[in-house]
């Protein structure tokens, strides 16, 4: 009887990790050739499958940037959850997120993989609810460590990631004074636009 129950059980960790494992392959495949370079062929040979075995897994490269979307929204929870747990109004839980926001997207991976899911967000509607539902989710985490006299405090919230991912995506390739220099200049623009002294 044991058996025959964990019989389904490892056969649906078999899938996911099967999933996971071509998830990963066409991730880096589309940071190394781009979105429309790679190919499902291309993806299979990756992830060591053959190309049925692929399709019964994914339809087409649409879903897979899916998932990879989706994969990108679970990265960002434990970032997110530290924020939330922090008291609202808290500077220090904000720069602590600023600084990890900021070196996720200063890694070239990363930044490369965004670039390719943001093109198509603007080709799929499904992407584009994925995208849009994980922005909203940082927008307002963030939103709730503003002071609390600022108007409009989504906008401001959204700027401020748009601040963090920019410096982030302009650190790759810079030598590291200029690397240094960026995330210090970003930090302390937060501290004098939101931080607890800017009235001064």
């Amino acid at each position: 009887m044991a058996d025959k129950r964990e019989k389904p059980v490892k056969r649906s960790e078999q899938l996911k990790e099967r999933r996971l494992k071509i998830v990963e392959a066409a991730a880096k495949l589309f940071i190394e050739k781009g979105f429309h370079q790679a190919g499902m062929r291309d993806i299979a040979g990756e992830a060591g499958i053959s190309l049925g075995n692929l399709y019964n897994h994914f339809k087409g490269k649409y879903e897979i940037i899916a998932a990879i979307s989706e994969l990108e929204a679970d990265g960002l929870t434990p970032l997110l959850e530290k924020l939330l747990q922090a008291e609202p109004g808290d500077f220090g839980a904000l720069k602590e997120f600023a600084t990890a926001y900021y070196q996720l997207n200063a890694e070239p991976a990363y930044a490369a993989l965004a670039a390719e899911i943001t093109a198509e967000v603007f080709r799929n509607p499904s992407i584009a609810n994925d995208f849009l539902e994980t922005r909203h989710r940082v927008i307002s985490a963030v939103a709730r460590h503003l002071p609390a006299d600022l108007p409009h405090p989504s906008v401001t919230a959204g700027l401020i990631v748009d601040l963090i991912e920019g410096a982030g995506v302009n650190a790759i390739g810079q030598k590291k004074a200029q690397q240094t220099l960026l995330y210090s200049t970003m930090l302390e623009f937060l501290g004098r636009a939101i931080g607890p002294d800017r009235n001064r």
